[in-house]
């Protein structure tokens, strides 16, 4: 009910931008829609990732110390399980889903429309039953690029918190390239195929998502995740290269008797409780429990492996696009000569057209000006023109010489 719901708001919101081309007016609806579905199926994962108790604060900032404080914060193996149950539920779910929605969906209203024909009228001929199929739609295939694109995005953007992912998606693939055969055989007319110089709009949003992925997985090992911590741990503060003490190094003392100082009630703490810890790098001495020299480390360690990381990737992906183009250079060089060879009969065309059209002119000019010399009158004492010339000899020849009287 929800995407039904995105898409008509997706449909509104494009028909008010009217658009003058049917090209640019799909682009823009199919942007909205996978707008939509990205925030749907991806908002609780970004949540989990990167918000989710960042912003609780810690003892010195609560009220009375009950369970309530720490409803929004991970447990004690951190954020990053989590994630990766929350990705694994939502994935397979959301597939598992899909598959048997297409599959109920498409025969459900097959048997609608059967049911509702009359008995008389129930096509016996096989073009009468496929007149009965359901249409194929301009969002037909909509769906079916918005499933997959989705899919991509699972698979890339989460993908260090679920490394199986892929291996899900392809059995997912497996069934699902059946499914939509004998759907679009069997349960839809078919359909009018056109020529398309690619998949539109989509490329831009699987390049975009690409994009994206990397830095969220950049993200995710080095914010979520306790991959910084541990190879600091190893690096500055244990002695042998193990994580013997680590636990304890991630976490910060915070003495019982601070919660009095603002005028809170401690009746929930247990007697004989002196301070208590919890998970943060700060100072153990009050008022104010600012963060340690370590934590500015981390932290600074945490944004140098993400800067490193997508730099790494980044320049791995425009290596590979360089060493593996596209178009092979052979090729390129064929499309090269084939347009330089237009390009110039392009120019032999246009140049010839404007010689002919000096030519014409020129010959249009001399016609102008013989015309306006022959209907000129000659001047007096001056020498007639030549049409003159011509008649006064027809006349003369047309005049009969008679013989004279000898006699």
């Amino acid at each position: 009910l929800i995407s039904q719901l995105y898409y008509w708001i997706a449909g509104k919101l494009t028909d008010l931008e009217r658009h003058k081309y049917q090209t640019v007016y799909d682009g823009s609806l199919t942007i909205k829609i996978y707008l939509f579905q990205f925030a749907n199926f991806y908002s609780t994962l970004f949540y989990i990732a990167f918000f989710k108790g960042k912003f609780d604060g810690y003892p010195s900032t609560y009220g009375e110390p009950s369970s309530s404080n720490f409803t929004e914060q991970c447990g004690s193996g951190g954020c990053f399980v989590e994630l990766s149950i929350q990705f694994f539920i939502i994935m397979t779910g959301k597939q598992f889903a899909s598959l048997l929605v297409e599959f109920f969906l498409a025969t459900w209203r097959t048997l609608i429309r059967m049911c509702c024909t009359r008995s008389d009228q129930q096509p016996t001929k096989q073009w009468e039953k496929d007149k009965e199929l359901e249409d194929f739609h301009s969002t037909t295939l909509l769906d079916e690029y918005l499933e997959l694109a989705i899919q991509f995005g699972f698979v890339t953007l989460f993908v260090v918190a679920f490394p199986l992912a892929p291996l899900f998606a392809l059995l997912n693939n497996l069934i699902g390239i059946r499914l939509d055969a004998w759907k679009f055989l069997s349960k839809f007319k078919r359909a009018i195929p056109f020529k398309a110089s690619d998949i539109g709009i989509w490329e831009d949003v699987i390049v975009c998502v690409s994009y994206l992925a990397v830095v969220t997985n950049a993200a995710v090992i080095a914010w979520t995740s306790e991959f910084i911590p541990r190879v600091a741990y190893r690096s500055l503060v244990s002695t042998g290269g193990s994580l013997t003490g680590y636990v304890d190094w991630t976490l910060a003392y915070f003495s019982i008797s601070d919660y009095n100082r603002t005028g809170t009630m401690t009746s929930n703490v247990p007697t004989g409780l002196t301070y208590c810890r919890y998970q943060d790098f700060r100072e153990s001495t009050g008022p104010y429990y600012a963060h340690t020299s370590m934590y500015w480390n981390v932290t600074a360690a945490r944004l140098a492996f993400i800067i490193v990381f997508e730099h790494i990737v980044f320049f791995t992906i425009y290596l590979i696009q360089w060493m593996i183009p596209d178009v092979p250079k052979d090729i390129q060089d064929k499309i090269d000569h084939e347009r330089y060879m237009e390009q110039n009969e392009r120019w032999n065309n246009k140049e010839n057209e404007e010689k002919h059209r000096s030519n014409y002119s020129h010959r249009t000019s001399n016609r102008d000006d013989v015309s306006n010399n022959h209907t000129q009158s000659p001047a007096k004492g001056g020498v007639s023109s030549p049409l003159e010339g011509k008649r006064k000899r027809s006349k003369l020849n047309r005049t009969k010489v008679l013989p004279q009287d000898t006699g």
